[in-house]
C-alpha cells in the first residue's frame, strides 16, 4: 500500500481524519476475539489480551468487582461494559498519537484506510449474520417449543424467555427472517453489492436491536453494535440516498474502492477471498447442519414426551391424597424439554419442580431417571399404558416402592400444539 496515495477529489478534513481513524481502532479492538464467532475451532480466551486488562480497568477507574470465575462475556455484563469503556479510551489515546505521527511524516492514506476499514467490517457483518441467519434457517437458535414452553404460565418468564418462547413457536417465522440475514450477510461479501447488503442487514438488524431492547436480551450490546457497523458502512452512500429517496435528485454512480490496486496481485487476491469465503461460509453450514442434525435425530428418537398429571399417588402400599403442601406427592411428570430431550422433571403438591436425566426402555417398558446433583435421587421403574390417556408406573425410589397412576396431555391438548397454518379460517 502506498502511504502517499490519495484518492483525487477526497478532501479530508482534520475530524473525518480524526473519525477514521478512532473507528478503525475501536472496531478491529472491539471484534477481536471476541467477535470470530463464525470460526467454530476458536476459543477467543485463548487469544484474548482483554481479560486481565478489563478487569484492572474496571477495578482501578470504574470501582466495579468482578468475579474472574463469573465474567459472562459478551452478555451485557460489567466486564462487557467497561471493555467497551476500556476499548474508547485507548482508541482515543491512540489516535491522538497515529495523528501526530502522520503530520510530522506527512502522510496521506485515509482512502486506503477506509478501505480496509470497510473491508474488515463488511466481512465481519457477513459472516456474523451468514451464522446467525442459518441459526435461524436450522432453527436451533431459539429451540423447539416443547410441552415444557406450553404448560409453562406465560407470566412465569423472563421477558427474554417469552421471546424465545415466541419465536420458538413459528418455523416459517425463523426461516423467512434467517434468510434476510444471510442474504444480506452474503451481499455484503462483495463490493458491487455492499449497498444492497447493506440496506438489507440494517433492516434486519434494526428489527433485532428493538426486539433485544423491548424484551431485555441479555445480548443488546452485541445488536447494537453490529447495527452500527452496519451503518458505518451505509455512510459513503448516505448523501446518494437522501438525493435518491428523499430530495428526488439525480445523483452520481460510486464505486467500492478495492482494498488492492495492483493488478499483479489482483488475481491472487480473488483466489484468497475465494478461499476464505468458501471455507468460513461451508464451514458455517457444516456446523449448523451438524447442530440441527443432532437435535433432530434426539427429537426423533425420543420417547414418552408428554405431561403426566397424577391422578394416584402410593407410596409403600399408602395412598397420598393430592393435599397442597405435600412435598412427597406428585402433582405432575413432563417428559422431554425444549432444548433436551432426555430432560424431564417432577412437580409436587408444593409447586416445587426437581430436575432429572431420564432413560426410557420403550421395548422392555423400563423408565429409569435420576438427578445429576444426588446420586441417591435415582428412580428405577417399569411402566405400562393401559390406554391413549393413561399411564402406570411402579418402581423403586430408594427404599420406597412406588405405584402411580397418570393421565397423559399431548402437544395435540394445546392451543399451540397443531402449528398449523389456516388460510381460510372457517372450511
Amino acid at each position: 500500500m502506498n502511504l502517499r496515495s490519495e484518492q483525487a477529489g477526497t478532501t479530508w478534513t482534520p475530524l473525518k481524519n480524526f473519525l477514521l481513524r478512532f473507528g478503525f481502532l475501536y472496531w478491529v479492538f472491539y471484534i477481536f476475539p471476541y467477535g470470530f464467532e463464525y470460526l467454530n475451532w476458536l476459543t477467543p480466551d485463548d487469544i484474548s489480551p482483554w481479560t486481565g486488562i478489563t478487569q484492572w480497568f474496571g477495578e482501578t477507574f470504574l470501582g466495579w468487582t468482578f468475579d474472574p470465575e463469573r465474567l459472562r462475556k459478551g452478555f451485557d455484563t460489567k466486564y462487557d461494559f467497561a471493555r467497551f469503556i476500556l476499548i474508547a479510551a485507548l482508541s482515543f489515546i491512540l489516535t491522538i498519537i497515529w495523528l501526530f505521527v502522520d503530520a510530522r511524516r506527512r502522510w496521506h492514506y485515509s482512502p486506503k484506510l477506509n478501505s480496509l476499514l470497510r473491508t474488515i467490517l463488511r466481512y465481519h457483518v457477513g459472516f456474523t449474520l451468514f451464522l446467525y441467519g442459518i441459526a435461524k434457517v436450522y432453527l436451533y437458535q431459539f429451540g423447539y417449543m416443547g410441552l415444557d414452553r406450553m404448560d409453562n404460565a406465560v407470566g412465569n418468564n423472563s421477558p427474554m424467555g417469552f421471546l424465545w418462547l415466541f419465536m420458538s413457536y413459528s418455523p416459517t417465522y425463523n426461516i423467512g427472517t434467517g434468510l434476510i440475514e444471510m442474504i444480506g450477510g452474503v451481499l455484503l461479501l462483495f463490493r458491487r453489492t455492499t449497498l444492497l447488503g447493506g440496506i438489507v442487514c440494517f433492516v434486519a438488524m434494526a428489527n433485532v436491536v428493538l426486539i433485544d431492547i423491548a424484551y431485555d436480551v441479555t445480548v443488546k450490546m452485541f445488536a447494537i453494535h453490529l447495527t452500527l457497523m452496519v451503518m458505518v458502512l451505509l455512510l459513503d452512500d448516505a448523501k446518494r440516498l437522501f438525493n435518491v429517496l428523499l430530495f428526488n435528485r439525480a445523483t452520481s454512480p460510486h464505486r467500492e474502492l478495492p482494498l488492492i490496486n495492483n493488478p499483479k496481485y489482483r488475481i491472487p487476491g480473488y483466489v484468497v477471498k475465494t478461499l476464505l469465503i468458501g471455507y468460513i461460509l461451508i464451514a458455517t453450514l457444516q456446523f449448523s447442519g451438524g447442530i440441527r442434525d443432532t437435535r433432530i435425530s434426539n427429537r426423533e428418537n425420543a420417547v414418552l414426551h408428554n405431561k403426566y398429571v397424577v391422578d394416584q399417588f402410593v407410596i409403600n402400599q399408602d395412598t397420598l391424597p393430592p393435599l397442597k403442601g405435600d412435598a412427597n406427592r406428585w402433582d405432575e411428570m413432563m417428559v422431554g424439554s425444549s432444548y433436551s430431550p432426555t430432560r424431564m422433571s417432577v412437580k409436587d403438591m408444593t409447586g416445587r419442580s426437581r430436575f432429572y436425566v431420564y432413560e426410557a426402555d420403550t421395548v422392555n417398558k423400563t423408565f429409569v431417571f435420576y438427578s445429576r446433583r444426588d446420586s441417591t435421587d435415582r428412580y428405577e421403574m417399569r411402566y405400562s399404558q393401559p390406554s391413549e390417556e393413561q399411564f402406570i408406573m411402579d418402581g423403586i425410589h430408594k427404599t420406597d416402592t412406588l405405584h402411580i397412576e397418570m393421565k397423559i396431555f399431548s402437544r395435540e391438548d394445546y392451543g399451540l400444539g397443531s402449528g398449523k397454518i389456516n388460510w381460510v379460517r372457517d372450511l
